[in-house]
């Protein structure tokens, strides 16, 4: 998890469920930093392992859906 500016650090559950989803990879990697950076803190942030797949795996249908934040 990255809180600075910079490149956002991608939590390895969100680079998991990216991995075969060429069109929501596509759109994350459009994104803006900060966009992106929303998306790796609020999956990356979770303590326990089970919290941040689930949230991933959420991220991963509003990056289908196309969506830049986070709307729940």
């Amino acid at each position: 998890m990255d809180t600075g500016k910079g490149t956002p650090i991608v939590p390895a559950e969100l680079l998991l469920v990216l991995e075969n989803e060429l069109e929501a990879r596509d759109f994350f990697n459009s994104l803006s930093d900060g966009y992106k950076r929303g998306y790796c803190d609020w999956v990356g942030s979770a303590k326990q392992e089970a919290t941040r797949k689930t949230r991933a795996e959420k991220a991963l249908i509003m990056l289908k859906n196309k969506q830049k934040t986070l709307k729940t």
